[in-house]
């Protein structure tokens, strides 16, 4: 009986087997990695968004509790030990048209157009045009009164009301040289999508009684922004559509008649 001797398989075997393995590992490694770098760059990118944070809040603090101008503002900014910062860039930021996603029935919102750091100042606008849809109808109004002077009084045609149904209008005709606050209120239905642009000899011009601040966040290797756009004033927000004067008190459930001063 013979034996025929055949080369052996195992080392090609082996080879195949090792180098099966080294791509597994590479391949698992690989994952690990990437997952590892994206979770740094969601946890940068979440700590950078919170600077951006931290510098609007700084912004609104400054001008809503220590009356400062938009020009201080635009000038902030902090660094901290961790190599996290934010820098306003509230003076680069700038608005060209006022947006109101939905004014509901028998409300309204009121713009100011003049610079709210200089109240005496001119709005320096002809044109008010407003786009807007929805069921109602939009009451258009505004008050005007001369600028340049240490006592605002209104003009005695300082006031105009229009109403306009979707989806345009306008109020041309304005004097520049006065400044302005506009009113827009859904009358017969809400009022949705509204906008509104201000032009001077047709050209657009940014809102100048809106304050438009932003901040930038960095932490590590990225970068948050925010933008936020407000009147620098607060005003009412239709919670007193109209006032009623008395000289006398206004007395419930007492007996008799009140008597006037």
């Amino acid at each position: 009986m013979s034996m025929t001797k055949r080369p052996g398989t195992i080392l090609p075997l082996a080879l195949i087997m090792t180098f099966t393995i080294l791509l597994a590992g590479i391949g698992i490694g690989t994952v690990v990695l990437e997952g590892s770098q994206r979770a740094k760059d969601t946890d940068e990118s979440v700590s950078a968004y919170y600077m951006a944070d931290s510098g609007i809040e700084r912004q609104l603090f400054e001008i809503r509790k220590r009356s400062q101008t938009l020009a201080y503002v635009a000038a902030l900014g902090s660094a901290y030990p961790n190599a996290a910062r934010w820098e306003s860039t509230a003076g680069l930021e700038q608005t060209t048209q006022k947006a109101f996603s939905s004014i509901p029935s028998r409300t309204f919102e009121v713009l100011d157009l003049f610079d709210p750091d200089n109240l005496s100042a001119a709005a320096g606008i002809d044109e008010i045009r407003v786009t807007f849809s929805g069921s109602g109808q939009l009451e258009l109004g505004y008050a005007q009164w001369k600028s340049g002077a240490s006592v605002l009084w209104p003009d005695d045609d300082a006031f105009a009301l229009q109403i306009g149904f979707a989806p345009s209008m306008s109020l041309t005709g304005l004097d520049p040289t006065k400044a302005y606050r506009l009113r827009l209120r859904a009358v017969n239905g809400d009022v949705t999508s509204a906008v509104i642009q201000v032009y001077r000899g047709g050209v657009m011009q940014t809102f100048p009684g809106d304050i438009t601040l932003g901040a930038e966040g960095t932490y590590g290797k990225a970068s948050q922004k925010i933008v936020v756009t407000m009147p620098k004033l607060d005003v009412l927000s239709g919670l007193y559509s109209y006032v009623v004067f008395s000289e006398c008190q206004l007395l419930k459930g007492l007996p008799g008649s009140p008597v006037c001063p």
